[in-house]
């Protein structure tokens, strides 16, 4: 009989029993004193019992390898064999192991080790044959661990073990992390407020800060020994290996911040934004994907730099405010583009968001009235919910019920040569119907959110403008650049003002020049201010609502306030986000956070003062939209739940950013 040591009796197979058995045995001795010497018997007579098991399972384990090597006819052992090997059960017992096994676990416990790898597999074994190949590191080293099932039978039963073997790949993940490293990485540095820069400095400055960010960029840069060359006035492009994005990402690319202190007669600092490609492709491919990623993170309100690896992407940075551009050569142009694409479509649809607001529907209706000036039918979607705007859909009135309507009443009026206008979102996810973005390749994006990397692709024309109040604010602006001279309605003018003033709250965020521009074009068609304000006041229930959520906040990292919304009140995204407005007029709250179960998902409003990127924050939980006002909707997850994860995103955000 093959020799065991003692204590691989209380391997896995059998520790359990041992334990239960010795706790019933000594429950009977403090119970009946007089039958310990029995009990003591009884139990070296079970301990007895389980070695001779064990030792007789080893002994056909052995026999079974001695005759396999006979099959085998070879003089070669197993027991010589010169890769690391062990045989154990299902049960991650170790029957049998050689030298070099022992060699390999020098200083690790070898039978927990192999206990928890084969408890990982143990759902793969059955009564049918189960191999293994997966990695592993042992002592810092990679082992490709391949295995096999061995059958042993006796009188008519199945007994299964399990034949391991330790494959040094040290070498070979060495080499290929060399050739990884050595692979190419393409990048594109841009000065994204290049215009608004150079506008307001001195013709004597403007070379000398134009050198200062070039030598900046070549210090930062030199280390990786890659290729730095200027392609144009305001951009750059670098070529390096990949090994050197683990520096970049590590020091999170701290050149963004370097650049903002350069101060000559600039009134507005130095911002960039970088995007680098990481993926096995052409360097044609790689650099065209780079001006894609320059796209993204210029959509996003530049400052950042963006990494695309592996169809992902990473954002570093973006902790500005969106700078205001002030030519709005770009809204003429869009309006010009704009109309050239009604005048060759059949007709025209508009949707915004889900759960619409008066952003949505204002920018929605002046396109609307766009199309109409142009003789165009033009329909808006509305399933008949929204945040906030029952005043508006009512002052709209019977005028414009064939004009809000439903998706299905749309969807039956649309076809290939449909012009479909989507506002105040570019994510097709976000949208009041996404079956209908499919019924149309002709489509239009109009947008003020900082672009997500889900964005919809493929837009004929796209005017997403971050820096931008509100996307009626933008429609504003196209609605002066029309060729066709507009009359726009009163209750319309009156919509995009709402849209404004909603998105802005009031004029007090993320409100520019440009802004109030738009603002005062809309008030001379006669606007009044007082009328729209007093459609967004609140009855008394819904102030006491507001009241509850934030009596119920929570103070998380001493300035974030998060509040859960009721089930049970009406209207909750209108009071989830007007509490979110609310909670940062309390002294000590920087940032707010309210979610609400809408059961299909969990919405979630984030409203912040400028000291938390809210964007951030939620994208990481699927959502978007600007520093200051962002929201989310998470699916599958309860409020507890996406409590949890929203609070693990403000802690990654800010550990960042330190």
């Amino acid at each position: 009989m093959s020799k065991i040591k003692f204590n691989e009796i209380f391997v896995p197979k059998y520790r359990t029993y041992l334990i239960i058995i010795f706790v019933i045995l000594a429950l009977v001795c403090v119970v009946i004193p007089q039958l310990i010497p029995l009990n003591i018997l009884i139990y070296a007579g079970v301990l007895i019992f389980t070695y001779k098991k064990q030792a007789k399972m080893k002994e056909r384990v052995v026999r079974h390898m001695g005759s396999l090597m006979n099959k085998l006819n070879t003089d070669d052992s197993i027991l010589n064999f010169p890769i690391p090997a062990t045989i154990v059960t299902n049960q991650g017992d170790i029957l049998w192991n050689n030298e070099g096994l022992d060699t390999l676990f020098k200083g690790i416990n070898k039978q927990k080790f192999i206990e928890n790898i084969i408890k990982e597999m143990n759902e793969e074994f059955d009564d049918k044959f189960v191999s293994i190949d997966k990695e592993i590191s042992i002592h810092d080293k990679h082992y490709r661990l391949l295995g096999n099932l061995v059958n042993i039978r006796k009188k008519g039963s199945r007994e299964t073990v399990m034949m391991l073997y330790f494959i040094d790949r040290t070498e070979y993940y060495r080499l290929f992390r060399m050739y990884e490293d050595a692979k190419d990485c393409v990048g594109l540095i841009v000065i994204d407020n290049y215009d608004e820069l150079m506008q307001g400095v001195t013709d004597t400055d403007k070379p000398q800060i134009m050198a200062v960010v070039e030598r900046q960029l070549r210090e930062w840069f030199a280390f990786t020994g890659g290729v730095f060359t200027r392609l144009d006035r305001n951009r750059f492009l670098i070529v390096f290996e990949k090994k050197f994005i683990k520096a970049f990402t590590d020091s999170k690319f701290e050149i963004l911040d370097s650049i903002k202190d350069i101060t000559y007669s600039n009134k507005i600092p130095v911002t960039l934004s970088i995007g680098i490609i990481s993926e096995d492709s052409t360097k044609a491919e790689m650099f065209q994907n780079a001006l894609a990623a320059i796209d993204v993170a210029l959509g996003r309100g530049g400052d950042q730099a963006v990494i695309r690896r592996n169809g992902e992407y990473e954002f570093f940075g973006g902790k500005s405010k969106e700078i205001e551009k002030r030519t709005k050569v770009k809204a003429r142009v869009v309006a010009q583009a704009m109309q050239e694409l009604i005048s060759e479509s059949k007709n025209v649809v508009i949707m915004g968001h889900k759960n619409m607001d008066a952003d949505s529907l204002g920018s929605a209706i002046g396109v609307y009235r766009i199309a109409k000036t142009m003789n165009k039918d033009a329909y808006i979607v509305y399933n008949g919910s929204g945040v906030g705007i029952e005043g508006l859909v009512r002052k709209l009135g019977k005028t414009y019920e064939d004009v809000l309507l439903e998706t299905e009443n749309i969807y039956a009026k649309m076809s290939e040569d449909t012009l479909l206008v989507i506002v105040d979102t570019h994510r097709k996810d976000y949208v009041e119907s996404p079956e209908i973005v499919d019924k149309t390749n002709k489509i239009v994006i109009i947008d003020h959110h900082r672009k997500s990397t889900d964005a919809i692709e493929d837009a004929l024309l796209t005017f997403q403008e971050v820096y931008a109040s509100s996307a009626s604010e933008l429609v504003t602006e196209m609605l002066q650049y029309v060729d066709e001279k507009i009359e726009l309605p009163l209750v319309e003018a009156e919509c995009l003002y709402a849209g404004i003033l909603t998105d802005t709250k009031n004029f007090m965020y993320k409100t520019g020049v440009r802004t109030f521009e738009a603002a005062a074009y809309l008030k001379k068609i006669g606007v009044d201010v007082a009328a729209i304000k007093k459609m967004f006041q609140n009855d008394v229930d819904t102030y006491i609502a507001i009241a509850d959520v934030i009596r119920n906040s929570e103070i998380v990292f001493n300035n974030i306030a998060i509040a859960v919304c009721p089930n049970e009140v009406e209207n909750q995204m209108q009071i989830a986000a007007q509490a979110a407005d609310e909670l940062l007029n309390l002294n000590g709250v920087e940032t707010s956070f309210v979610l609400v179960d809408m059961k299909d998902y969990i919405n979630i409003s984030g409203r912040s003062n400028g000291s938390l990127n809210v964007q951030v924050v939620l994208e990481k939980l699927g959502g978007g939209g600007h520093m200051m006002i962002a929201g989310a909707q998470v699916q599958k997850m309860t409020i507890d739940e996406t409590k949890k994860q929203l609070i693990k995103a403000i802690e990654e955000i800010r550990e960042e950013s330190v």
